[in-house]
C-alpha cells in the first residue's frame, strides 16, 4: 500500500497539470467546467462508432478524416461506447502516465520524475499539443521505449516478448515500423520475428473485423494514396517531404523527390541506430525515432515527442551513466550542442509564427521556407553527426554488450 501511495503522489502533479493543459491549450476549451477541444480524439471515437455500425470509417462526415490502419479503428471501439468526458479524462491521464513511464525507463524516479514530467507536460510543445488534441503520439513513443530501451521496470519481469509492443505501435500507425527494420539490422532476430508475427496477426484480425475497410486502406496505400491530399503542405508538417513539396509545389515530380529523400533519411536513421546499438541502445532507438519523424510524409509538430527521449539521452551522456548506472562514453561537445539545439528548436517551434492556411505556404519567401525547413535540416545533421561520432566512440564493454543490456539479453543468448 505504501508503494502505491508513493506512486500516486509522484503522478498527481503531472496528471493534474496534464488535465489543465489538455482542456485549455486551444481556444474555447475550459478546465472547469470540463470542456476540452480534443478534435483528434473525437475522430478516433467517431471511427470506432462507425465500425460498430458497419460503415466505412475512412469516409467520416466533416473535414477531419481517420487515416490510421484498421487496427487503430478496432482499438477505438471502446472509446465510442463510453461517455465523452470519461474518455477525455481517461485518455489524458493515460497519456501523462505513459510519458512518466518513458521518463522512468530512463532512470527518473521520485520527486525528480514528478517535476520533470510536469515540466514536459507544461513546456514541451509536442507533448502539450498531443494532450490537447487527444492524440496518440505519446503512447506510440512509450510502446517503443518500453519495448526496446533497457532500464528500470515497474513490473518484476517483461510481460510481453521483445518486439511485441513495437509491432502494436506499427499496427496503429505505420511510422514505428522503422524500429522493426532496426531490429533486423542489429540482429535482434527473435525480437524481429516477434514483431513481424505480432503485426501480421493483429492486421489480419482487423481485416476479419473490417474486411472492406481493410482492403480499401491497404489498396490505396499500395497506390501511394495516404488520404492527406494537399494538406501535406500545412506549416506544422515538419517532415522532409513537406519541405520539398512546399518549395517545389504539389506536382508528381516533387512528390517523387520528397519520397526518395525521405527513404534516404530513414536509411540514415537506421544506419545511425545500428552504429550506436553496441554503444547505447537508448540513443540508438531514439535516433531511429527522430528519423521516423523526418522520413514520414506527415509529421505534425505534436508528433515530435521523441525530443523527450533525445534530451534524456543527452543528459545521460553528460553524466557518463545510463539508467542502469553503467558507464557511457562522453559525446563530443559539438554533437551535444547540436542535439540540444534540435530539442530547443522543436520545443520553441519558431515556425509557428509563419503565415499559414489556404495554401499560402506555397507562396512563402525563401527566408520563410528556410525557417520552416530548419527542423529537418537540424534533424538530418543530427543523424549524420551520430554516424560520425559513433565511429569515434568505444563501446563501454569490451564484450560488446550494449550499454544498459545484461549479458542474458545479448543476441543469441
Amino acid at each position: 500500500m505504501t508503494r502505491a501511495l508513493r506512486g500516486v503522489a509522484v503522478c498527481l502533479l503531472p496528471v493534474l497539470v496534464g488535465l489543465y493543459v489538455a482542456a485549455t491549450t486551444f481556444g474555447g476549451g475550459r478546465f472547469v467546467p470540463w470542456r476540452p477541444v480534443m478534435v483528434d480524439l473525437d475522430v478516433y471515437r467517431r471511427a470506432g462508432l462507425v465500425l460498430l455500425q458497419g460503415g466505412d470509417f475512412y469516409t467520416l462526415p466533416g473535414s477531419l478524416q481517420f487515416l490510421y490502419p484498421p487496427f487503430a479503428a478496432v482499438l477505438a471501439v471502446p472509446l465510442a461506447l463510453l461517455p465523452t468526458a470519461l474518455v477525455q479524462i481517461g485518455w489524458t491521464v493515460a497519456g501523462v502516465l505513459a510519458l512518466l513511464a518513458v521518463l522512468h525507463r530512463f532512470g527518473l524516479h521520485g520527486w525528480v520524475l514528478s517535476l520533470v514530467g510536469t515540466a514536459c507536460v507544461w513546456f514541451v510543445e509536442p507533448v502539450t499539443q498531443t494532450l490537447a488534441f487527444g492524440q496518440l503520439g505519446i503512447f506510440l513513443v512509450a510502446l517503443v521505449v518500453l519495448d526496446l530501451v533497457p532500464g528500470p521496470r515497474v513490473a518484476a519481469r517483461r510481460l510481453l516478448p521483445e518486439g511485441a509492443l513495437t509491432a502494436l505501435a506499427a499496427a496503429v500507425k505505420l511510422t514505428p515500423a522503422i524500429f522493426v527494420v532496426q531490429l533486423l539490422v542489429v540482429r535482434r532476430t527473435r525480437a524481429f520475428v516477434t514483431a513481424v508475427v505480432t503485426g501480421l496477426v493483429v492486421t489480419l484480425a482487423s481485416a476479419v473485423v473490417a474486411p472492406r475497410a481493410s482492403l480499401g486502406f491497404w489498396g490505396r496505400l499500395a497506390h501511394g494514396d495516404t488520404g492527406l491530399g494537399g494538406s501535406i503542405i500545412y506549416y506544422t508538417n515538419q517532415s522532409v517531404m513537406a519541405d520539398v513539396v512546399r518549395v517545389l509545389g504539389l506536382g508528381g515530380g516533387a512528390a517523387a523527390l520528397g519520397l526518395a529523400l525521405s527513404a534516404l533519411v530513414a536509411a540514415l536513421g537506421v544506419w545511425a541506430g545500428w552504429r550506436w546499438y553496441r554503444r547505447d541502445v537508448a540513443l540508438a532507438v531514439t535516433l531511429c525515432g527522430v528519423a521516423s519523424l523526418l522520413a514520414s510524409p506527415v509529421s505534425w509538430l505534436h508528433h515530435f515527442v521523441w525530443v523527450v527521449p533525445l534530451a534524456l539521452c543527452l543528459i545521460q551522456h553528460s553524466r557518463g551513466r545510463d539508467a542502469a548506472d553503467r558507464p557511457l562514453a562522453p559525446l563530443p561537445g559539438w554533437f551535444t550542442a547540436l542535439g540540444w539545439i534540435f530539442v530547443g528548436w522543436v520545443v520553441a517551434s519558431p515556425f509557428r509564427r509563419l503565415p499559414n492556411g489556404a495554401d499560402v505556404e506555397l507562396q512563402w519567401s525563401a527566408g520563410q521556407h528556410a525557417l520552416a525547413s530548419t527542423t529537418a535540416v537540424l534533424g538530418v545533421a543530427l543523424l549524420a553527426g551520430a554516424v560520425v561520432v559513433a565511429g569515434r566512440t568505444v563501446p563501454p564493454d569490451p564484450a560488446g554488450t550494449p550499454a544498459g543490456v545484461s549479458a542474458a539479453a545479448r543476441p543469441g543468448s
